[in-house]
């Protein structure tokens, strides 16, 4: 599809819809790191021992606040970035605590 083509087919859809999209999209975005938090809340709350039998989810969830921290710096400003960054820097070191525990 040329690219005349693409952008007159993108300037057809009504202002919006956009809207709606970025909207909704943000909701999306809050709601999941709402999960997030009260996941990382209530993996917190667990003994050592129970943590160490869970060592993917918490690597999983270190892990995706570092891509989070990635796009935040690509295309957000300093606010979200400098705070998904502490996230993640205090997810990557409670994930890093259960291996040489």
């Amino acid at each position: 599809m040329p690219q005349a083509t693409r952008s007159a087919s993108a300037e057809s859809i009504p202002a919006g819809a956009w809207w709606d999209f970025y909207t909704g999209f943000g909701f999306f975005v809050t709601v999941l790191l709402l999960f997030a938090a009260i996941l990382a809340w209530q993996l917190g709350a667990l003994p050592k021992d129970t943590l160490r039998s869970l060592r993917v989810v918490s690597w999983a969830l270190a892990l995706s606040f570092v891509a989070v921290t990635f796009l935040s710096w690509r295309h957000f400003f300093i606010a979200p970035l400098v705070f998904s960054g502490v996230v993640a820097v205090c997810l990557l070191l409670a994930a890093w605590s259960l291996r040489t525990a």
